[in-house]
């Protein structure tokens, strides 16, 4: 008797509009992305090719709410926010170190399959452009989905294709949400064959519902910026986010302002001590409001940096 083939329905998302041109919102050209200049969504505005942009390259100044509001389901009828379950468990990683790390955004646990994915994930939770970050997100083939599901059979499990990252933006001058897959992969293997093919594959399907893609790796966040994002997530995980943002905006406002000159240190407990607030600086800088300097690694005392 042959043996079951492991399989699992994922979706019915058949009525769902995944015509190209339907999603026409999606397409500004990659110097709109980067420039986040205020894009009206004309028709000279928009590009048919896929777009190619690095979430480090950003130049806008965002501000995040608090809390954070997301549809129910992204364009492919995934769901979003603490609902979200990854696609692979972190007991499923075959190379790496994997493990549960909690995301401040989402008040949930991420599955990541090495150190890199953890790295980056710290990096998403605390970066004012990243509404949500959703690890192991599936994707597959939409013609071959349609084919097993008018034939009432089970879409296979193998035929499943897990991107590490898919992100959930919002960029100032951009009209819409815009959803952007990474992978993380280390330096050394991206120009592998194998690699780069995979890469495409997972780009070409992003793309195919109108979301974009880029490659990470250990370098893309270096080791100071990592560890400043480590002890502001500890500080933040026993913070009252939402009673602390009005505090926030006001020390940034008042450091953006200040005349007094001298090492930040010094600058900014003096002015969050004249506004009668402390706690609030590290919200300021993670819900976008300053901007954190990410050259130098923090002492436990003052774990926040600005420019």
């Amino acid at each position: 008797m042959a043996k079951k083939e492991n399989s699992r329905i994922l979706t019915d998302e058949t009525s769902l509009p995944f015509i190209r041109q339907r999603y026409v919102r999606f397409q500004l050209k990659p110097a709109e992305y980067k420039s986040a200049a205020s894009a009206d969504c004309t028709s000279s505005s928009l590009s048919l090719e896929r777009p190619s942009f690095r979430l480090r390259e950003l130049n806008a100044k965002p501000t995040l709410d608090w809390p954070i509001r997301l549809p129910a389901k992204d364009p492919r009828g995934i769901t979003m926010g603490r609902g979200f379950e990854s696609w692979k468990k972190a007991r499923e990683g075959k190379t790496g170190i994997s493990g549960n790390w909690y995301s401040i955004k989402t008040g949930r646990m991420h599955a990541c399959h090495s150190l890199l994915e953890a790295r980056l994930q710290a990096y998403f939770d605390m970066c004012p452009f990243v509404l949500e970050c959703r690890t192991q997100y599936p994707s597959w083939n939409r013609d071959e989905y349609e084919r097993y599901y008018f034939a009432g059979q089970p879409f296979p499990k193998t035929k499943v294709m897990t991107i590490d990252f898919m992100l959930t933006l919002s960029i100032p001058g951009v009209p819409h949400l815009v959803y952007h897959g990474v992978s993380a992969k280390p330096k050394a293997r991206i120009s592998e064959v194998k690699t780069i093919a995979r890469h495409e594959r997972e780009a070409s399907a992003i793309w195919s519902w109108g979301g974009t893609h880029e490659v990470m790796d250990e370098f893309t966040i270096s080791d100071a910026e990592y560890k400043n994002y480590l002890i502001l997530k500890s500080w933040f995980l026993w913070t009252d986010i939402e009673s602390r943002m009005a505090a926030a905006l006001d020390i940034a406002l008042a450091v953006k302002r200040t005349r007094s000159q001298g090492p930040l240190d010094r600058v900014l407990p003096m002015i969050g001590g004249r506004l009668g607030f402390r706690g609030s600086c590290k919200t300021s800088g993670e819900w976008g409001f300053r901007l954190m300097r990410r050259g130098k690694t923090r002492r436990d005392g003052w774990p926040f940096l600005a420019r």
